[in-house]
């Protein structure tokens, strides 16, 4: 039986009522729309973790006459959504998201980290699960986009991911890494490397992986990056197209 999902609490889910998507990475998202799929139109989107729906808005304001389906487990943050008659609201975990109908795309916005559970390598199974559900709910050249941050160490490692996940999952640390800003301290986030996510995506049957670079970001110090192994923190787009036929 597989381990259940770690959640985050209200408070924390809180800090996250925010929208990173700004016009220049909606750029990025509608680039790889237009260049794997011919004619987007009246498309389909799940979005994974869409919280406030915000970035639904947006969507359906660019794609008109398309469809957008949010499932989102804080039902707060479900509240929030504007009325619209081709958005439609699901409460619960992705992992126990059962729906008849296939998507044009699967959308996760910086969501996948956020799939932990108690240990790391369990952790790396739920995540690549996701991965493989989004696969199967896809209609033929159906897209996956994954918008990310990329921890990565010396060699494109995951060392500073399994770091980081370690220190925020530990309960006996959770005081201390909240004290140092981690957010998801007692629950844990598991980030990747870029080459990780493309091993996956690949690993479960995506045809096309695109990877676009989008900003570098950090603030840690010196001493934190060398301590966590981190050689370099950027946010990326993937995209993974399902195979036509």
């Amino acid at each position: 039986m597989p381990e259940p999902v770690k959640l985050l609490n209200a408070e924390q889910v809180a800090a996250f009522d925010v929208e990173y998507i700004d016009d220049s990475l909606f750029q990025h998202f509608n680039k790889a729309v237009n260049e794997f799929i011919k004619s987007p139109e009246n498309l389909h989107l799940l979005d994974v973790g869409g919280g406030n729906g915000s970035y639904a808005d947006r969507f359906l304001e660019h794609y008109a006459g398309s469809q957008v389906t949010i499932v989102e487990p804080d039902e707060a943050m479900l509240g929030k959504n504007n009325v619209h008659p081709n958005k439609h609201l699901r409460h619960g975990i992705f992992q126990k998201f059962n729906n008849s109908e296939t998507f044009d795309l699967i959308q996760f916005n910086w969501v996948l980290h956020h799939f932990v559970t108690s240990g790391y390598s369990s952790t790396h199974q739920l995540q690549r699960q996701g991965l493989l559900d989004a696969y199967d709910m896809l209609a033929p050249g159906g897209l996956i986009i994954i918008f990310e941050n990329f921890y990565e160490g010396k060699n494109d490692s995951n060392t500073p991911g399994k770091h980081i996940f370690h220190l925020t999952a530990s309960k006996w640390l959770k005081k201390l890494t909240r004290r140092l800003g981690a957010n998801t301290a007692g629950v844990g986030v598991c980030f990747n490397s870029a080459y990780h996510w493309q091993q996956q995506l690949q690993d479960v049957g995506f045809e096309v992986v695109h990877t676009s670079h989008c900003y570098n970001f950090g603030n840690l110090s010196l001493w934190k990056k060398c301590l966590l192994g981190i050689k370099r923190q950027r946010v990326g787009l993937l995209v993974g197209q399902k195979q036509i036929s």
